[in-house]
Protein backbone atom coordinates (compact mmCIF):
# COMPACT_ATOMS: atom_id res chain seq x y z
CA UNK A 1 0.00 0.00 0.00
CA UNK A 2 1.44 3.47 -1.06
CA UNK A 3 1.05 5.65 2.15
CA UNK A 4 2.31 8.77 0.33
CA UNK A 5 -0.39 8.07 -2.68
CA UNK A 6 -2.93 7.80 -0.11
CA UNK A 7 -1.86 11.07 2.26
CA UNK A 8 -1.93 12.90 -1.08
CA UNK A 9 -5.32 11.67 -2.33
CA UNK A 10 -6.92 12.74 1.40
CA UNK A 11 -5.11 16.27 0.98
CA UNK A 12 -6.86 16.56 -2.33
CA UNK A 13 -10.35 15.21 -1.41
CA UNK A 14 -9.94 17.62 2.14
CA UNK A 15 -9.57 20.49 -0.65
CA UNK A 16 -12.59 19.69 -2.53
CA UNK A 17 -14.35 19.84 0.01
CA UNK A 18 -13.23 22.94 0.79
CA UNK A 19 -13.91 24.28 -2.19
CA UNK A 20 -17.98 23.00 -2.37
CA UNK A 21 -16.59 20.58 -4.88
CA UNK A 22 -18.33 17.72 -3.46
CA UNK A 23 -18.65 15.82 -7.03
CA UNK A 24 -14.99 15.43 -7.05
CA UNK A 25 -14.53 14.89 -3.16
CA UNK A 26 -16.85 11.80 -3.68
CA UNK A 27 -14.78 10.33 -6.49
CA UNK A 28 -11.37 10.92 -4.57
CA UNK A 29 -13.24 9.53 -1.87
CA UNK A 30 -14.43 6.16 -3.66
CA UNK A 31 -10.49 5.60 -4.81
CA UNK A 32 -9.67 5.92 -0.76
CA UNK A 33 -12.34 3.68 -0.23
CA UNK A 34 -10.43 0.80 -2.64
CA UNK A 35 -7.57 1.74 -0.71
CA UNK A 36 -7.86 2.12 2.91
CA UNK A 37 -11.56 1.08 3.80
CA UNK A 38 -10.60 0.82 7.55
CA UNK A 39 -9.90 4.07 8.29
CA UNK A 40 -11.98 6.63 9.80
CA UNK A 41 -10.58 9.66 7.69
CA UNK A 42 -11.77 8.02 4.63
CA UNK A 43 -15.33 7.24 5.78
CA UNK A 44 -15.54 10.92 7.29
CA UNK A 45 -14.31 12.35 3.97
CA UNK A 46 -16.89 10.54 2.14
CA UNK A 47 -19.75 11.01 4.72
CA UNK A 48 -19.28 14.87 4.00
CA UNK A 49 -18.69 14.69 0.13
CA UNK A 50 -22.10 13.01 0.00
CA UNK A 51 -23.77 14.90 2.65
CA UNK A 52 -22.99 18.03 0.09
CA UNK A 53 -23.58 16.11 -2.84
CA UNK A 54 -27.45 15.55 -1.93
CA UNK A 55 -27.26 11.62 -0.94
CA UNK A 56 -28.03 11.77 3.07
CA UNK A 57 -28.82 8.11 3.23
CA UNK A 58 -25.46 7.49 1.67
CA UNK A 59 -23.70 9.87 4.00
CA UNK A 60 -24.99 8.13 6.98
CA UNK A 61 -23.85 4.84 6.13
CA UNK A 62 -20.47 6.76 5.86
CA UNK A 63 -21.05 8.63 8.69
CA UNK A 64 -22.18 5.72 11.21
CA UNK A 65 -18.65 3.75 9.96
CA UNK A 66 -16.82 6.90 10.91
CA UNK A 67 -17.96 6.68 14.23
CA UNK A 68 -17.30 2.81 14.90
CA UNK A 69 -14.11 3.07 13.42
CA UNK A 70 -13.04 6.54 15.72
CA UNK A 71 -15.86 6.64 18.78
CA UNK A 72 -13.67 9.32 20.40
CA UNK A 73 -13.67 11.92 17.30
CA UNK A 74 -15.93 15.01 17.42
CA UNK A 75 -15.96 15.73 13.69
CA UNK A 76 -17.12 12.09 12.63
CA UNK A 77 -19.70 12.39 15.28
CA UNK A 78 -21.00 16.01 14.20
CA UNK A 79 -21.21 14.34 10.83
CA UNK A 80 -23.58 11.92 11.90
CA UNK A 81 -25.31 14.35 13.71
CA UNK A 82 -25.81 15.83 10.14
CA UNK A 83 -26.34 12.61 8.52
CA UNK A 84 -28.87 11.57 10.99
CA UNK A 85 -30.92 14.71 10.79
CA UNK A 86 -31.50 15.00 7.05
CA UNK A 87 -32.81 11.64 6.79
CA UNK A 88 -35.24 12.42 9.74
CA UNK A 89 -33.31 10.34 12.34
CA UNK A 90 -33.87 13.08 14.80
CA UNK A 91 -33.29 11.21 18.12
CA UNK A 92 -30.15 10.26 16.84
CA UNK A 93 -29.00 13.56 15.76
CA UNK A 94 -29.51 15.23 18.98
CA UNK A 95 -27.56 12.46 20.71
CA UNK A 96 -24.83 12.92 18.54
CA UNK A 97 -24.58 16.14 18.47
CA UNK A 98 -24.44 16.27 21.84
CA UNK A 99 -21.39 13.92 21.89
CA UNK A 100 -19.60 15.76 19.42
CA UNK A 101 -20.28 19.00 21.51
CA UNK A 102 -18.40 16.79 24.40
CA UNK A 103 -15.81 15.79 22.70
CA UNK A 104 -15.07 18.43 20.85
CA UNK A 105 -14.81 20.46 24.81
CA UNK A 106 -17.52 22.71 23.69
CA UNK A 107 -16.57 23.81 20.03
CA UNK A 108 -18.61 27.63 19.77
CA UNK A 109 -19.20 26.06 15.93
CA UNK A 110 -20.38 22.96 17.13
CA UNK A 111 -22.56 24.64 19.94
CA UNK A 112 -24.03 27.15 17.13
CA UNK A 113 -25.30 24.36 14.84
CA UNK A 114 -26.86 22.12 17.02
CA UNK A 115 -28.40 25.13 18.38
CA UNK A 116 -29.83 25.85 15.09
CA UNK A 117 -31.09 22.00 14.88
CA UNK A 118 -33.05 22.47 18.25
CA UNK A 119 -34.42 25.66 17.02
CA UNK A 120 -35.70 24.03 13.85
CA UNK A 121 -36.69 20.79 14.73
CA UNK A 122 -37.11 20.44 19.04
CA UNK A 123 -38.65 22.25 21.74
CA UNK A 124 -38.12 25.87 21.55
CA UNK A 125 -37.48 26.53 25.42
CA UNK A 126 -34.60 23.80 25.14
CA UNK A 127 -33.55 25.45 21.80
CA UNK A 128 -33.54 28.87 23.54
CA UNK A 129 -30.35 27.94 26.34
CA UNK A 130 -29.40 25.72 23.62
CA UNK A 131 -28.65 29.28 21.54
CA UNK A 132 -28.21 30.97 24.64
CA UNK A 133 -25.22 28.47 25.31
CA UNK A 134 -24.27 29.29 22.07
CA UNK A 135 -24.04 33.09 21.68
CA UNK A 136 -22.43 32.69 25.44
CA UNK A 137 -19.63 31.00 23.72
CA UNK A 138 -19.12 32.88 20.54
CA UNK A 139 -20.94 36.33 20.40
CA UNK A 140 -19.89 37.29 16.75
CA UNK A 141 -21.80 33.40 15.83
CA UNK A 142 -24.31 34.59 13.24
CA UNK A 143 -26.19 31.40 13.66
CA UNK A 144 -26.19 31.02 17.26
CA UNK A 145 -28.46 34.71 16.75
CA UNK A 146 -30.20 32.91 14.48
CA UNK A 147 -31.06 30.28 16.27
CA UNK A 148 -31.76 32.40 18.55
CA UNK A 149 -34.27 34.31 16.95
CA UNK A 150 -35.64 31.16 15.56
CA UNK A 151 -36.26 29.95 19.60
CA UNK A 152 -37.76 33.27 20.45
CA UNK A 153 -40.27 33.44 17.66
CA UNK A 154 -41.40 30.05 18.16
CA UNK A 155 -41.90 31.46 21.45
CA UNK A 156 -43.72 34.17 20.37
CA UNK A 157 -41.60 37.10 21.45
CA UNK A 158 -41.58 38.30 18.52
CA UNK A 159 -39.54 41.40 19.30
CA UNK A 160 -37.11 39.98 20.82
CA UNK A 161 -37.00 36.96 17.74
CA UNK A 162 -36.47 40.19 15.65
CA UNK A 163 -33.97 41.83 17.52
CA UNK A 164 -31.82 38.94 17.13
CA UNK A 165 -32.42 38.57 13.86
CA UNK A 166 -31.49 41.67 12.76
CA UNK A 167 -27.96 40.89 14.99
CA UNK A 168 -27.39 37.85 13.20
CA UNK A 169 -27.78 39.30 9.55
CA UNK A 170 -25.29 42.24 10.80
CA UNK A 171 -22.49 39.88 11.57
CA UNK A 172 -23.52 37.74 8.64
CA UNK A 173 -26.13 38.95 5.99
CA UNK A 174 -25.03 35.97 3.82
CA UNK A 175 -26.26 33.28 7.06
CA UNK A 176 -28.40 31.21 5.54
CA UNK A 177 -30.22 30.19 8.74
CA UNK A 178 -30.63 33.89 9.47
CA UNK A 179 -31.89 34.72 6.69
CA UNK A 180 -34.81 31.65 6.69
CA UNK A 181 -36.04 32.73 10.02
CA UNK A 182 -36.47 36.40 9.01
CA UNK A 183 -38.57 35.13 5.70
CA UNK A 184 -40.48 33.25 8.15
CA UNK A 185 -40.77 36.38 10.64
CA UNK A 186 -41.50 38.76 7.80
CA UNK A 187 -44.37 36.92 6.79
CA UNK A 188 -45.72 36.49 10.35
CA UNK A 189 -45.62 40.03 10.00
CA UNK A 190 -47.35 40.69 6.58
CA UNK A 191 -43.93 42.53 4.97
CA UNK A 192 -44.76 40.27 2.00
CA UNK A 193 -42.44 42.36 0.03
CA UNK A 194 -38.95 42.55 2.07
CA UNK A 195 -39.94 38.31 2.58
CA UNK A 196 -39.82 38.00 -1.26
CA UNK A 197 -37.11 39.88 -1.55
CA UNK A 198 -34.98 37.61 1.27
CA UNK A 199 -36.41 34.74 -0.19
CA UNK A 200 -34.43 35.76 -3.44
CA UNK A 201 -31.31 35.86 -2.03
CA UNK A 202 -32.12 32.50 -0.51
CA UNK A 203 -32.72 30.66 -3.70
CA UNK A 204 -28.62 31.22 -4.32
CA UNK A 205 -27.90 28.17 -1.45
CA UNK A 206 -28.64 24.72 -2.10
CA UNK A 207 -31.10 23.88 -0.52
CA UNK A 208 -33.25 26.43 0.58
CA UNK A 209 -35.08 26.73 -3.11
CA UNK A 210 -38.31 24.95 -1.85
CA UNK A 211 -38.87 27.84 0.84
CA UNK A 212 -38.00 30.61 -1.70
CA UNK A 213 -40.75 28.83 -4.09
CA UNK A 214 -42.74 28.87 -1.15
CA UNK A 215 -43.01 32.63 -0.44
CA UNK A 216 -43.71 33.55 -3.75
CA UNK A 217 -46.47 31.21 -3.71
CA UNK A 218 -48.01 32.86 -1.11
Amino acid sequence: MDEEHIRDLIDEAVAALGAGDYVRAVGLGDQLAALAPDRAVVSAIRAQALLGADAPAESFDEARRAVELAPGDHHAQQLLAMAAWRTGRLGMAQESFQRAIGLSLRLPSLLAEYAWFMAAERGPKLAEQAARDAVEADAESSTAWAALGLAQYRLHRRKEAEECLQKALRLNPNDIYAQSAMVTLLQDQHQDGQAEALAGLLEEHAGAEELAAAVRRE
